[in-house]
Formats: C-alpha cells, structure tokens, sequence
C-alpha cells in the first residue's frame, strides 16, 4: 500500500479579503482556489515544485520546495497587510503587488524563497 503524497493549504481569516478566493499556482498551473479560513489538500507527484497565491494580479513571493514519497507538506497564507498597514493598500496594489499575499510552510522542513 503506497503512502499519499501531498500538501495542505490553510488560509488565515482577515478583514483584508475576505470575500475573494486565492488562487493556488503550482508549477505555473493553477491548482484550486482557497477560501478566507478555509483549507486546500492537493495531491502532488514527489519532487521538487513551485508555489504561490494569487488574487487578481497581486501575488506572494513564490516557495520552492521538495516532497518525498508519502510525505505531507503544510503551508500557510494571507495576506501581511492588516492593522495600521491597512492604510497602505493602495501602495501594496500599486507598488508592491508581488508582497500583497505571503505562502509560508508551517513544518520544519523550510521551502526556499524564490528570488
């Protein structure tokens, strides 16, 4: 009996966002949406893979990261602009699209920032 492969998703709930979907890109393919609070499970092949969340045209940086047979892989995104920050979304839109969401993998086992 093999092992499943595969990895999770948790989206944190903000005000910021809160009736929209991220979209989940994995190797350039987009894989499923996620939901404010919400979870995605997507199986994956073992290896090495990209990942990143969109909302319209703004994005988080882009995770690589490496999955072994029968390994499970968690992951959390969001969005870093709340509190004071709120009045800056304009700026984040506008200037810094590519900082508006963030992935971040939970486990010790650390994905690498893309640059």
């Amino acid at each position: 009996m093999s092992q499943e492969t595969y990895i999770e998703i948790s989206r944190t709930s903000q005000y910021i966002n809160k009736l929209r979907g991220y979209s989940v890109i994995i190797d350039g393919d987009e894989m499923g949406n996620i939901k404010d609070g919400g979870r995605l499970r997507i199986e994956l092949q073992p290896g090495e893979h990209v990942i990143q969340v969109k909302v319209d045209w703004c994005t988080s940086q882009t995770l690589r990261f490496t999955l072994a047979e029968g390994e499970v892989l968690k992951f959390r995104c969001g969005s870093p602009i709340r509190g004071w920050k709120l009045l800056l979304v304009l700026f984040f839109i506008l200037g810094s699209p590519d900082n508006y969401l963030f992935i971040e993998q939970e486990e010790e086992k650390k994905a690498l920032l893309c640059e």
